[in-house]
């Protein structure tokens, strides 16, 4: 009975998103009634809110439910809190700075700036404890997903703002940015993270750099490559693209958990006092 009970609970665990995304589709159609109903424009920044977020957050709790990482839900979302605000005032104070000093923001500056800046607070925890490179997977969508909430906002207040209130250019833009978050700043944001979090557990420290070099230029190369497309079929094969790697890298890091010696597990939560969540 106990196999049983433990086997219904992670299930339950991995079936969660579920209940998040019907629950924020839910509420979202909720608020734009009373918003159609009312024509109260009280409504538009819940509707901006929920539209927004209702996937990513299903996505980071799908993550979440992932056996096999150390982090607790409340770390998780401390770290898309502090990742995803500090990452958007950051990227946006240096592209706004980059664009005036030189009169254009290339689109190769703003990959390389954007996914710098998702990057700020998991390499401070990097400095602080010895996380997993899975813990990097699930902290790193986090942080990108927040990114990409904020982002989103922005897009739709604009887009509300230059439609003249149509709500239906909103809805739509909400629709095709969050459907395509899992594969854009989550994937690279997900898979930036989990090779930042390899340096450290590197025998050769030199090798976990390099390594990180690597997939941080391939994930600067993928944002930037995505701003510059004018074309569906282009966003479609960059996000599924980037979304399956994100997936071999979760299966891969998934299945190599059980070979970390036992120096190199930290079973401390960030704070050095409880233990950690085991997953």
């Amino acid at each position: 009975m106990t196999a049983i009970t433990a086997t219904r609970a992670v299930l339950s665990r991995q079936l969660t998103w579920i209940g998040v995304l019907a629950a924020g589709s839910a509420l979202y159609a909720a608020v734009l009634v009373a918003l159609l109903a009312t024509g109260d424009v009280l409504f538009v920044p819940s509707l901006l809110l929920i539209g927004a977020a209702i996937i990513p957050v299903a996505f980071i709790t799908f993550l979440d439910g992932i056996d096999g990482h150390r982090v607790s839900f409340a770390q998780v979302a401390a770290a898309a809190l502090g990742g995803g605000v500090l990452g958007i005032v950051i990227a946006g104070s240096l592209e706004y700075a980059t664009a005036s000093q030189f009169g254009t923001l290339p689109t190769a500056a703003v990959g390389v700036i954007e996914e710098a800046a998702k990057l700020v607070v998991p390499a401070a925890i990097l400095l602080w404890r010895k996380p997993r490179p899975l813990d990097g997977i699930v902290l790193g969508v986090a942080v990108g997903s927040a990114f990409a909430v904020l982002e989103t906002m922005g897009y739709a207040f604009v887009t509300l703002l230059r439609s003249g209130g149509n709500l239906g250019s909103v809805t739509q833009l909400l629709l095709v940015r969050s459907i395509s978050e899992p594969g854009g700043h989550a994937a690279w944001t997900g898979l930036a993270c989990a090779a930042l979090f390899t340096i450290r557990r590197s025998r050769r420290r030199w090798l976990g750099w390099l390594r990180f070099a690597v997939v941080f230029a391939g994930v600067a190369w993928l944002h930037s490559t995505w701003d510059s497309l004018s074309s569906n079929r282009g966003y479609l094969v960059i996000g599924i693209g980037s979304f399956a790697a994100l997936m071999v890298a979760t299966w891969w890091l998934h299945r190599d958990r059980h070979d970390d010696p036992p120096a190199a597990v930290d079973n401390t939560a960030w704070t050095g006092s409880e233990p950690a969540l085991a997953r």
